[in-house]
């Protein structure tokens, strides 16, 4: 098997053709420590090792070379019922060496020189033990880079994908994206992705779509198809693609963006021979996720059936059953039929169970893992003894290899009573090998999935920072540039180092653990709550802080439950992603078990209800009240609580949720002071204008987030009294707070807001602004959002004259509304509806209409705010109905001939 360090050293078997590397690159890997102890001319050498898998190396290619033969028609690529043979599973338990069979065969593919292959070849591969991996979005973007060698254009995936990308992360394109993130790989890959798709938006749309919003880039690509003959022939060879660029919902184009990758790159295999290789490393943990269509098994089953033309190597410790019937009844792609060669059992089919390695392999890879002047540095009695424990493991012949090297580079020399123990005393000698500093560093280290030099330095305060970069330089941390965080170990030796502890004299007790993983999650805590920090210092963009947010939170909540542990912050940390707008991953959480806390499952069962946006908002409350129990107890009550007041507010339960708002919003969090921005909510729904305004303009509105938020509220308040020019200049500030601080929910919502204050007084700019804002809303799932959108687009129609748009616009707002069970919302059907029937005389039915609103605001049973019931009655004159001055209006004096001008403008255009 390979380690991880220097040197090369494959076995004659392997169809691959290497060298091994010069002593100066060997020094320049070496360990600081190592070396200034032993000198540039030390004599022991760690050497790369590869053995005892030829079989799978002789299967591995004899797939290429069939999958290489094998050419795909745009009709094939098209046929979605397809036998398909393009995987190869490596399968088997932790530690055998399924990583490094699977990345070996990926280097062999690149570096090596098979047989029959073709020259032009590329590797992409994604490791979904990085939290980071977790997101299709980053898988798709690392696979296109990572292939992006393989031809200098393709122009279909990267048209899509910035369609994509500009409709998902508004405010910042593709090519910037990508220019300054290391999220689809190393510097040079992003650079040269980065500038695929610059030059292709250049060639095919004339390079404004790079500086363009979607609905702009969208138009432009319709004009540009005119005179792009590449574009047209993709238009027609591949009906995908505008089927493609029309979907508005992101998340469900980004599903399918993979077949436009799959034909760019037959283009590129038709001029030049051409093998992509793709490899999905631990992805067990895809597998421990929630089964179900849209989850992200699903996607990357999409993915590798819509590329038939990328040949997929997967390692995991369980096997694939995309093949399995009640497994592919959550899969799109999924089947017997679509996968036939991952059920097949007689010895031809696509699954390989991994074994560890016979007596010889492991002497083999003993012999060759460390040297001494080009001989074997391990003496044969302590091989044997080491070969004797190791069950075949080559992770125990690794760390075996790297105690021997360890004592060593001490000067000492290895006491054969040292090695050949079971592998839980074999991880106790490696770890009372090491420093005292080095041992709680290590510990640290296994609290977590991944971890950072921060986070060590926070669990081991007294730890110098020269002793930190000497540990993460140890050979058994395995690092990944690409990932946040970029540090882990094996999982093995994670879970191995607690159960070390108990017989080591300074290892910590179960509640020094305890202690410990809270300073943990208590630093990951901080790094997601410092997107309230009123200062700009933070080292971190906003986007990529929002992205370290999500990778953080998992982080903690997969070690609360590993521990059974309660870390303080969870609540504000989820609370905090909410308002950063990742629905998606709330939806997705996995379900906690019955061995995780109580309060624990009540937080997840809540948190996933709420990204539910698609379920009816009356149904979701209901769930969420029997999740939470009883609400004011536990932990994370104040999420809880939060969440309830409001989904109350926004199903038009008002006292309900005033009082889940009023129960926290003393709470000196960021919890507390949306608690407070939900009161000065409900205080604009029953139409206390100057009250909401005064709850607004108190702290603990200071941070950017939070002034956004503000800036938006007094925005509606504005909006609510007619002062329509002032609420607009609000609300643009508040969608360039947005942007700043990359909040895409609170982008979604001031760009509708905006689009609604415009509409009385410029309706032309508000359909103009509509087009983003429902791109803006539909990415987030944001329905109420999209029916305010529809009303909108009504009245600014009617104000121009288009009466033919009016009543389709109304309806689809109205049944937007019912569809999620909204009430009270801000741009309501019933008031623009009574404007427009009296606008056109239909003065009967305008007066029942206002009757309902009025009598039902008079009954208790209120069908919108009260301010809506006493402008409907102004505009059919029935002052009878509602008084018009009980309403706290902003400047009250004026507020009657403010509410009447729109009336005016109505009925002057339809005599015009």
């Amino acid at each position: 098997m390979y380690a991880s360090t220097a040197g090369a050293a494959a076995t004659r078997s392997c169809r691959l053709t290497q060298q091994r590397r010069p002593l100066c690159a060997v020094i320049n890997d070496m360990d600081i420590d190592r070396f200034f102890a032993l000198g540039p001319d030390a004599s022991i050498q760690a050497n790369d090792v590869f053995t005892d898998r030829e079989q799978y190396i002789a299967a591995f290619h004899e797939r290429l070379l069939a999958h290489c033969s094998r050419s795909w028609s745009t009709a094939d690529l098209m046929d979605f019922q397809r036998p398909l043979r393009n995987v190869m599973a490596v399968v088997g338990e932790g530690g055998i060496g399924k990583s490094t069979m699977v990345r070996h065969l990926a280097s062999l593919t690149v570096q090596g020189e098979p047989a029959a292959l073709p020259g032009n070849r590329a590797t992409a591969t994604v490791d979904f033990a990085n939290v980071s991996s977790l997101s299709f979005e980053t898988v798709l973007l690392r696979v296109r880079a990572a292939l992006g060698g393989l031809g200098k254009s393709w122009p279909a995936f990267d048209i899509a994908l910035a369609l994509y990308w500009e409709r998902k992360h508004p405010g910042e394109s593709v090519v910037t994206f990508l220019r300054r993130s290391s999220e689809a790989g190393e510097a040079m890959t992003s650079m040269r992705t980065s500038e695929q798709i610059s030059s292709a938006l250049d060639e095919f749309l004339g390079g404004f779509g790079m500086f363009s919003l979607g609905y702009q880039l969208a138009q432009m690509a319709g004009r540009k198809a005119a005179r792009s003959a590449a574009l047209r022939r993709i238009r027609r060879e591949l009906p995908a693609f505008d089927l493609l660029i029309d979907e508005r919902d992101p998340d469900r184009m980004l599903g399918y963006l993979p077949v436009l990758l799959g034909y760019d790159l037959e283009q590129i295999r038709q001029r030049t021979p051409t093998l992509a290789v793709c490899v999905l490393d631990t992805f067990e943990h895809v597998q421990m996720l929630p089964a179900e269509r849209n989850g992200l098994e699903d996607l990357i089953v999409r993915m590798t059936y819509l590329m038939p033309n990328v040949f997929f190597i997967v390692a995991s410790r369980r096997p694939l059953l995309w093949h399995d019937a009640v497994r592919s009844v959550g899969l799109m792609y999924g089947g017997h039929l679509r996968w036939p060669g991952l059920g097949e059992t007689s010895g031809l089919g696509d699954q390989f169970q991994l074994d560890g390695f016979d007596e010889a392999a492991a002497e083999r890879y003993l012999l060759d893992r460390l040297t001494r002047d080009g001989q074997p540095a391990i003496p044969e009695v302590i091989r044997r003894r080491i070969i004797a424990s190791s069950g075949g493991s080559p992770h125990y012949l690794k760390l075996s290899a790297g105690l021997f090297e360890q004592i060593a580079a001490r000067g000492e020399e290895p006491v054969v009573t040292l090695f050949g123990r079971p592998f839980p005393e074999l991880l106790l000698r490696v770890m009372r090998d090491l420093s005292t500093e080095d041992r709680d560093l290590l510990r640290a280290a296994a609290l977590l999935d991944a971890f950072d030099e921060n986070l060590l330095a926070a669990v081991v305060p007294q730890a110098r920072g020269r002793q930190i970069e000497s540990f993460l330089r140890r050979r058994f941390i395995e690092r990944e540039d690409e990932a946040w965080p970029p540090y882990r170990l094996h999982e093995n030796l994670r879970k191995g180092v607690a159960d070390c502890d108990g017989h080591t004299p300074d290892g910590w007790t179960t509640a020094e653990r305890r202690r410990n993983l809270l300073r943990a999650t208590a630093y990951l805590e901080d790094l997601v709550l410092s997107v309230w920090n009123p200062d700009d210092n933070s080292p971190v963009r906003p986007e990529e802080l929002s992205r370290r947010s999500v990778s953080a939170f998992l982080l903690a909540l997969h070690a609360a439950r590993e521990h059974g542990v309660l870390p303080p912050g969870l609540g504000q940390m989820l609370y905090t992603l909410r308002e950063l707008g990742h629905w998606q991953v709330m939806a997705s959480l996995p379900e906690c078990g019955e061995e995780a806390p109580p309060d624990l499952r009540r937080l997840t069962a809540v948190a996933r209800l709420n990204g539910l946006a698609g379920l009816n908002a009356d149904e979701r409350y209901e769930q969420m009240k029997a999740a939470a129990g009883e609400p004011t107890r536990g932990a994370y009550s104040e999420y809880v609580r939060y969440e309830l007041g409001n989904l109350a507010y926004f199903v038009g339960k008002i006292e309900d949720s005033e009082r889940h708002f009023a129960s926290i919003a003393s709470d000196p969090s960021p919890i507390g002071a949306g608690a407070q921005y939900g009161l000065a909510s409900n205080a604009l729904r029953h139409s206390r204008f100057t009250h909401t305004v005064r709850m607004t303009a108190k702290p603990p509105f200071r941070s950017k987030v939070e002034q956004m938020r503000a800036t938006n509220m007094l925005g509606r308040v504005e909006l609510y009294n007619a002062r329509f020019e002032q609420a607009a200049d609000l609300f643009e500030a508040a969608l360039a707070q947005a942007r700043e601080v990359d909040a895409p929910l609170w982008a979604a919502r001031t760009s509708r807001s905006l689009a609604l204050a415009c509409v009385w007084f410029d309706p032309g700019r508000a359909l103009a602004l509509l087009l983003q804002a429902r791109e803006l809303n539909n990415t987030l799932g944001e329905m109420v959002g999209l029916a305010q959108c529809h009303t909108a687009a009504a009245l600014a129609h009617a104000l121009r004259g288009e009466w033919q748009e009016v009543d389709s616009d109304l309806d689809r707002a109205r049944c937007g509304f019912e569809a999620v069970g909204a009430e009270f919302e801000l741009g309501p059907v019933p008031p623009i509806d009574i404007l427009l029937r009296v606008a056109q005389g239909r003065t009967a039915e305008a007066l029942a209409e206002t009757r309902r609103l009025t009598d039902a605001e008079r009954a208790g049973r209120r069908l919108a705010p009260p301010a809506w019931a006493a402008v409907s009655a102004l505009w059919v004159d029935r002052p009878d109905w509602f008084d018009f001055d009980t309403i706290d209006w902003i400047e009250p004096a004026t507020a009657r001939d403010r509410w009447l001008a729109p009336l005016t403008r109505l009925l002057g255009t339809l005599r015009a």
